[in-house]
């Protein structure tokens, strides 16, 4: 691997030294493809036009970070930032340039950004295929939604060499996971047309067979956990790493840890599978008996009150910590998927109730 490691710190160099006036771009560029900040805020944000399309986003966006957990935690492959002070492979070493937002203290593969941001943007041309093709309007968004994915996704793999904080083969994967899963996974469950069969026993079999999934990758995830440690690889050496050689340590957040982000999508998951039925067709897109008003409001009052309940989680016992984040995020998607929307549509219930 050094050898693809030292191929890889080359093209860093390269982008480094090219695109040294563009910083503000790849720094803005990671923080618009942050997984993390497109659960708390990208989600909530589509969930008041269209719940069907947020559902489809919580689902991709908690499968994509659970397989991104699991994949980094097999893997357990080096950050540039790290690699290149603990390797022996130079005589000197190379001396990267580094940020605040490079000091991420996951292993390194796949990058967990790309594979957000594939993820989003194929989500995004599937759902203009659907409104642009339902209106039978021109073809000629293609022209624009493909070259502005292409030049999306090459800007987010560039930011990640910028930074410092992935090689390119990671970059490459990362996005490769995020193109195949979001296709993958709206086209087989997450639409819920596809659950209208008859009566509602098939609807409630699909509930408990998303739980069960949810729950198994739950297990999944636990399980390797402590197979690691009981093969005494400690699942947080990399933090060790993050903290040693960054530049600016107080950047260092616990949201770049693989635990943190297996907490978190577990829990949108298994909300996923609770909330999602076929109920949630009824707040779509073309809907017409539904506030946006109200919507934007609740919707903004309960992003503002999530992050105050977050900030305001203790870090003084780990397993309070992980156990409260892992309640909040179960409820998030219950509050933006249901009791929103049936907010939103209540004035309209009632006018239909007095006539």
């Amino acid at each position: 691997m050094e050898q693809i490691y030292a191929l890889g710190v080359s093209c860093i160099e390269f982008v480094q030294y090219w695109f040294e006036d563009w910083s503000w771009y790849f720094e803005l560029v990671n923080h618009l493809s942050n997984p993390h900040y497109m659960l708390e805020i990208l989600f909530p944000l589509i969930s008041i036009f269209d719940s069907v399309f947020a559902s489809q986003l919580l689902l991709v966006m908690a499968v994509g970070g659970w397989v991104n957990s699991i994949s980094k935690w097999i893997l357990l492959e080096d950050r540039p930032f790290w690699w290149v002070r603990e390797t022996t492979f130079y005589t000197s070493p190379p001396q990267l340039y580094q940020t605040d937002q490079t000091c991420e203290t996951g292993p390194g593969s796949p990058s967990g950004h790309s594979c957000a941001a594939a993820e989003v943007l194929i989500l995004i041309i599937m759902w203009g295929q659907h409104i642009f093709n339902d209106r039978k309007w021109s073809p000629w968004w293609k022209h624009a939604v493909y070259p502005f994915f292409g030049i999306s996704i090459v800007s987010v793999m560039l930011a990640r060499l910028y930074v410092a904080t992935h090689f390119p083969h990671q970059c490459l994967l990362g996005a490769m996971i995020g193109v195949f899963l979001a296709p993958a996974l709206c086209i087989y469950v997450s639409d819920p047309y596809i659950w209208k069969y008859g009566s509602s026993k098939p609807v409630q079999n699909m509930v408990v067979k998303h739980v069960i999934i949810s729950l198994v990758m739950g297990s999944i995830g636990l399980g390797m956990y402590w197979v690691m440690k009981v093969m005494g690889i400690d699942p947080h050496y990399t933090v060790q790493l993050a903290f040693r050689w960054c530049n600016s340590p107080s950047s260092i957040s616990v949201s770049t840890t693989p635990l943190y982000l297996l907490v978190n999508t577990t829990a949108a998951m298994l909300s996923w599978s609770l909330c999602v039925t076929p109920a949630v067709d009824r707040y779509r897109h073309n809907t017409s008996n539904r506030s946006l008003l109200i919507s934007i409001f609740a919707t903004g009052l309960s992003m503002f009150a999530f992050k105050q309940l977050e900030l305001n989680i203790t870090r003084a016992n780990a397993f309070f910590f992980y156990m409260l984040h892992f309640v909040l995020n179960t409820v998030k998607p219950a509050i933006f998927l249901v009791f929103i929307p049936s907010l939103s549509m209540w004035p309209y219930s009632r006018k239909e109730k007095i006539n």
